[in-house]
């Protein structure tokens, strides 16, 4: 059953002792994770278990015991998020564009990259970031990018001066007598007063 709760989410795991371990963990999230219908990847402690195992599943299989990010590019990409302990809920995220990855059930580093033509690459490069977030007590909400409010422009007051032109001739008003040639559609704002 995957765990749902956030706060039991928020718990940083703890690495496991043995490769055997961390590869009976593995077999028992892949076997969970074939159950889900729509899930590509899963963490011990969605599961319950408090310790440093995940797996990813878009291209094929990947059990990754006691990982860690030990690279990333400084670009970053916008991706959409989901996660199977926080169902019909969907966020977009900024992740690393590449990572690099060490993981001890692995004798080299593995490299992920969404910077190709191909976007399961991209699907698996943000769902590494993903699940080892998990394992740090990292849930996707921690990621979600925030939208900045929209400032509309400052509409000049009544008495400030500012600068309008007609393409050919310059003027420098009070907006209170700029505003009409403005809205005429004849005139338009070049710039406040004093601002250049």
């Amino acid at each position: 059953m995957i765990i749902t709760e956030e706060s039991k989410l928020k718990l940083m795991c703890e690495e496991v002792k043995t490769i055997k371990e961390g590869e009976d963990i593995g077999a028992q999230l892949l076997k969970e994770l074939a159950q889900t219908k729509t899930g590509i990847g899963l963490a011990a402690n969605q599961i319950g278990i408090n310790k440093r195992v995940c797996v990813v599943n878009v291209k094929e299989p990947l059990v990754l015991i006691n990982p860690k990010i030990v690279e990333r590019s400084e670009e970053e990409f916008i991706f959409p998020e989901g996660c199977l302990s926080f169902p019909n809920k969907h966020i977009r995220t900024k992740r690393n564009v590449s990572i690099v990855v060490e993981a001890d059930n692995h004798t080299e580093q593995l490299s992920f990259s969404a910077d190709s033509k191909d976007v399961n690459d991209a699907f698996e490069c943000a769902c590494v970031q993903h699940e080892i977030d998990h394992l740090d007590g990292i849930t996707m909400f921690d990621r979600a990018m925030v939208a900045q409010p929209y400032k509309a422009p400052k509409t000049p007051g009544r008495n400030e001066r500012v600068t309008i032109t007609d393409g050919n001739e310059t003027k420098e008003l009070k907006w209170k007598k700029a505003q009409p040639l403005v809205e005429s559609g004849d005139w338009e704002m070049a710039y406040p007063a004093g601002s250049v």
